[in-house]
């Protein structure tokens, strides 16, 4: 796959991304279509067609609808028993990371050209306070909102593995055809810097977890261990939600059973 072609399927899913998070979402905001609808819509679509896209492609290629022959294309293969020291070290030097470059984070978020959006809540938008157990979610009231949590952790893993199918196990043992033992680099700057530009404050403080994920893809050769460590690296995210449910005091301003709201 030319250099051209893999700018090309990160290039139009980031633009995506980038137009969604830093003009699309306040303007259906300012329309009346609440933050946490048009927020996760245009983070989440854009992800999640690489899956039947990543399938189209594979067609395209040749490629069969065997079960088999799906599965060791994509790399989807378990990986050894041995290979989860891996999947969880790579997940604590991720954190490790994000804790130590978080200060870099709020540096850049504070510059003009790499500012978070201003309707972006904590803890997306690191000028902003963060308190657990939190009280609310793009302005959605948490405490007992199940349906909340219900919803959001399958489609969320629902885009990890979408991206996941095409970047690691589509596009990956394609680039190390060409960059061989160097393709994870190639595929985690790709995947920070054009897939992420949408997080922009994030420019250097995203580097280690965009890295780890394609390494752990290559020194394994599975898909399956690299969605392990995207996803473990992002549960913290429903943790809170949960805390939040469960511990979050009532919102005294806004009724949680209201129609108009997702509880």
């Amino acid at each position: 796959m030319s250099l051209w072609v893999q700018l090309l399927l990160f290039g139009i899913p980031g633009i995506l991304l980038y137009c969604g998070i830093h003009y699309w979402t306040p303007r259906l905001v300012s329309k009346g279509v609440p933050l946490i609808f048009s927020f996760w819509f245009f983070l989440w679509m854009p992800v999640i067609i690489l899956l039947p896209l990543s399938i189209f492609l594979y067609w395209l290629d040749g490629g069969t609808m065997s079960i088999q022959e799906f599965n060791q294309r994509f790399h989807l293969i378990s990986f050894q028993g041995s290979d989860w020291f891996w999947v969880i070290g790579a997940v604590m030097v991720t954190i490790i990371f994000d804790q130590l470059l978080e200060p870099v984070g709020k540096y850049f978020a504070k510059l003009q050209f790499f500012s978070p959006p201003s309707y972006l809540p904590a803890p997306f938008n690191p000028l902003k306070k963060f308190s657990i157990p939190p009280t609310r979610f793009f302005d959605v009231p948490l405490r007992g909102n199940w349906k909340l949590l219900t919803l959001f952790i399958p489609i969320h893993i629902l885009a990890m593995f979408s991206e996941e199918l095409m970047w690691r196990g589509y596009i990956l043992p394609l680039q190390n055809n060409t960059f061989g033992a160097y393709a994870w680099v190639i595929n985690g700057l790709l995947w920070a810097w054009v897939i992420h530009a949408c997080l922009k404050w994030h420019l250097i403080g995203m580097i280690p977890g965009m890295l780890i994920t394609p390494w752990i893809a290559q020194h394994t050769g599975s898909t399956w261990a690299s969605f392990a460590v995207h996803a473990i690296g992002n549960s913290p995210l429903w943790i809170i939600l949960l805390i939040g449910i469960l511990k979050a005091p009532l919102d005294k301003d806004h009724n949680i059973n209201s129609d108009k709201k997702l509880a």
